[in-house]
């Protein structure tokens, strides 16, 4: 009777061992390719993020209401000016429209930049939807987040918070050779 009893607890852990091994066996690896969205140009024009495979995309999600975004723009200036846009394409998506932010905040910001400090920004602008579903996907834990994805739509680095011009630079520089 007391072998009968030890027997129980190992074949048990033995029964959750193997069901285990074969539950995660079935799980879903988490593919490096980036997840197609939609969004909303400032002209109200539907794009997807795989319109723009065969370049180097950086995708800059941001909000019109956050400081560090703003001096992330700066950066991003440099990479328009240093960067062909055959080889790199930029998109910054202020994804805090389920918060409020909406497309003529989004312009005014932009005008903001070339009226008062003489800089314009000259990459494509873009809203999330409502339900916050490229904040959901791509900058959950805060903006700015970075992405560049290379040539084949392959998440390729990612970064959340500021970025500056070199380091960034460093890694499109490494997307655009990988292909």
């Amino acid at each position: 009777m007391i072998s009968g009893i030890k027997k129980k607890p190992i074949l048990i852990l033995v029964f959750l061992f193997f069901f285990l091994t074969i539950l995660t066996g079935c799980t879903k690896e988490k593919s490096n390719t980036g997840e197609d969205f939609i969004y909303k140009t400032l002209d109200g024009e539907s794009k997807h993020l795989n319109d723009f495979y065969g370049k180097v995309i950086v995708l800059d999600c941001m909000a019109v209401k956050c400081q560090p975004c703003m001096y992330q723009m700066l950066e991003l200036k440099k990479i328009s000016e240093n960067y062909s846009k055959n080889d790199v394409i930029i998109l910054s998506i202020d994804v805090w429209v389920s918060s409020g932010e909406t497309a003529s905040m989004l312009q005014d910001m932009i005008d903001a930049f070339n009226n008062q400090i003489n800089l314009t920004l000259d990459w494509m602008f873009g809203l999330d939807d409502s339900h916050g579903t490229i904040q959901n996907t791509y900058a959950s834990t805060g903006v700015p987040t970075l992405y560049i994805f290379d040539k084949k739509g392959n998440i390729y680095y990612s970064h959340v918070g500021y970025e500056p011009y070199t380091d960034l630079a460093v890694k499109i520089d490494e997307a655009i050779i990988k292909n």
